[in-house]
């Protein structure tokens, strides 16, 4: 691997006598992890459902490390049931410094694909509020797909800059993680294309672009808030002086820890994390409401009519809703939202909740976000379920075919008429709708399998 000349005379610059063990660590095989999504499964059920998961990741008691060079588990049924997720093992310490708690507010604003967003969104466990934002339109349409894959309900997506998120979000949020975007020296053995594109200017394009995004923190954190400001790079002028500098623009804030993890200390890739508090005095804590459906008749009666057929109780769908919230229809849509949330007219909105599904002609049909919200017990509590087992051949290869689209069938079972909702190993991964001895696929085009050989599960 052929790094820049200038890269390394800075790297010797900074790391003197360690420089050669460095150097050396681009000579050893990239570090591979995954993360056991906590909304669906402990990490204790996942390493017993994938035996090669045995070194557990230190620094995030969820992540795992696998040898992807005889491992393939973004082929396995358990990937699009939202079980884990794929991440850098050092991509997973941001997220468990900032210790985000039940009912906190969270941003994460510059959040795609969305890895360290589900790691918060476990740490919420469905309270609170956690918004996701990425300025980059392509980038938040994958973020929002992740977000609803992996089950998460209390959700703001959002596509906007961080100046027009502070306008409406004003001292809200109890912590922020800044993942900014960097000039990425610490990927370059994972992506050796990063090399091609690095240069001293990119990394003083990066620098400039992380102050003015960290600029927009003191308005949107709450006093008392606790912000999380990292990168996956090595250079000084991306970390540590951009924390001093922002230290010493807004003095209401104290460093309370900084790290660094390097490939040649650690398995991982490089990263920085400083952890920042906001020293201001702590606001009161608001209450938590309950619920109230705003709805109108005809909708309630469909989302009823949907809960009696699945579960045989019209008030089962109801339960599956975070507490601090309400039920609304935008155009057809009925979704979830927070009670907290301020108007978001005039912001760039991907999603402003947890999205059940749509009404049509008076009928409710489901999302795969209400699909993929749905955990293993109320999975086993419904009656129009397709069970498949894992352990069968014929069954995982019928979830791999109903996760490529196509149209499915049981030996000759003649479906109830209505929606299905097909499992793995009781794990939800999509609806079908019955018609006779098939059942029509509803899962959606942009989520299908991708082809390639599983390798050991």
């Amino acid at each position: 691997m052929e790094l820049p000349k200038p890269f390394l005379t800075k790297m010797e610059e900074l790391l003197k006598g360690e420089f050669p063990s460095f150097l050396d660590s681009y000579n050893q095989p990239k570090n591979s992890g995954l993360r056991a999504n906590s909304l669906k499964i402990s990490s204790q059920e996942l390493s017993e459902k994938l035996p090669y998961l045995k070194d557990q990741i230190p620094w995030c008691s969820d992540g795992f490390y696998y040898d992807d060079e005889k491992y393939r588990p973004a082929k396995h049924p358990y990937y699009y049931a939202g079980l884990y997720y794929i991440q850098e093992p050092s991509a997973m310490l941001p997220a468990e410094l900032l210790d985000v708690q039940p009912y906190d507010k969270v941003l994460d604003l510059c959040a795609a694909p969305g890895g360290k967003s589900l790691q918060l969104a476990a740490k919420l466990n469905n309270t609170g509020l956690l918004v996701v934002n990425d300025i980059n339109e392509r980038r938040s349409k994958i973020l929002l797909k992740n977000i609803e894959r992996y089950g998460v309900k209390n959700i703001l997506v959002l596509n906007e800059s961080p100046q027009n998120i502070a306008q409406y979000f004003q001292s809200f949020f109890d912590k922020i993680l800044v993942d900014a975007p960097c000039s990425g020296e610490g990927m370059f053995r994972k992506d050796p294309q990063m090399i091609k594109v690095w240069s001293e200017e990119e990394v003083n394009k990066y620098v400039h672009w992380q102050r003015e995004i960290l600029s927009w923190i003191p308005k949107l954190i709450k006093p008392g808030g606790t912000v999380v400001y990292s990168t996956c790079t090595f250079s000084p002028e991306e970390n540590e002086f951009q924390v001093n500098n922002f230290l010493k623009s807004y003095p209401q804030f104290s460093l309370e820890k900084s790290q660094r993890i390097w490939p040649h200390l650690a398995k991982g890739e490089g990263h920085f994390v400083s952890v920042l508090k906001d020293t201001r005095d702590i606001s009161p804590a608001s209450s938590q409401d309950k619920n109230s459906y705003t709805l109108d008749k005809q909708s309630l009666d469909a989302l009823k009519d949907f809960s009696m057929d699945i579960w045989k109780d019209p008030s089962f769908i109801f339960s599956l809703l975070p507490d601090n919230g309400f039920l609304v229809e935008r155009k057809g849509h009925i979704l979830w939202e927070n009670k907290d949330l301020p108007s978001l007219k005039g912001l760039k909105v991907l999603r402003s909740g947890f999205l059940l599904g749509t009404i049509q002609k008076g009928r409710f049909k489901p999302s795969q976000a209400l699909a993929m919200a749905i955990n293993k017990d109320q999975c086993q509590k419904g009656v129009q379920i397709v069970h498949l087992n894992s352990n069968n051949e014929k069954d995982l290869n019928l979830a791999i075919r109903y996760l490529k689209g196509e149209t499915i069938s049981l030996e000759g079972i003649k479906w109830p008429k209505g929606w299905h909702l097909i499992s793995i190993d009781h794990y939800p991964l999509g609806w079908a709708k019955s018609s006779d001895l098939w059942l029509k696929n509803e899962y959606p085009p942009g989520w299908k399998y991708e082809e390639g050989e599983m390798k050991n599960g």
